[in-house]
């Protein structure tokens, strides 16, 4: 693949090349590129052209049962990410089409006396990232078959976290005997 291609084309590459597509959104809190969504709307239908019916998000919060999903209708928050209407508009080009969504954050539980600072520490950052990759590779090997995209999210503009992540994936779901596979080009 030379030259510039479009985000549906990058997206067919993808797929034809591996089960799991991974796109990192940059943002920083709150503040966000609204035009990173739009795109992540033609990567979802172009996604879906290929076969996908799965993604899972950082955003999203686990359902009530301790499961990653699946979920089956717009989360109902207010504020933070999910209040964002570009990011409504996401996760509803998905739902439309009869995609499942899947949670993979790490469960956070704070207790009142921790120092705020703790939570952006590299210590925590990393904790943080081996619980999500765990939880990417427990979703993958419930149904290894099933192509998924993956939204990260990112409070840095770098696309070092999405590999780590998904090399942490990889180390992980190794490590349980179930790495994703490759897939010849078609």
């Amino acid at each position: 693949m030379q030259g510039w291609r479009s985000v549906e084309e990058l997206t067919r590459w993808g797929f034809a090349r591996s089960p799991v597509v991974m796109v990192n959104e940059a943002h920083d809190g709150l503040a966000r590129c609204v035009r990173t969504r739009k795109v992540g709307g033609r990567i979802v239908r172009a996604a879906h052209e290929v076969g996908v019916r799965r993604l899972a998000m950082e955003a999203l919060p686990w359902p009530g049962d301790g499961s990653a999903g699946p979920i089956r209708a717009l989360p109902q928050v207010e504020g933070g990410y999910l209040g964002q209407p570009d990011m409504q508009e996401l996760i509803l080009a998905a739902l439309d089409l009869g995609w499942t969504l899947w949670a993979y954050e790490a469960v956070i539980e704070v207790p009142p006396q921790t120092d705020p600072a703790d939570l952006l520490s590299t210590e925590f950052t990393n904790w943080r990232e081996r619980e999500q990759a765990g939880n990417l590779c427990r979703l993958l090997q419930g149904s290894a078959e099933e192509p998924l995209l993956v939204w990260c999210g990112s409070t840095r503009a770098a696309v070092a976290r999405a590999d780590l992540v998904a090399d942490r994936v990889s180390q992980q779901c190794e490590d349980r005997g179930s790495v994703p596979g490759r897939r010849d080009p078609a």
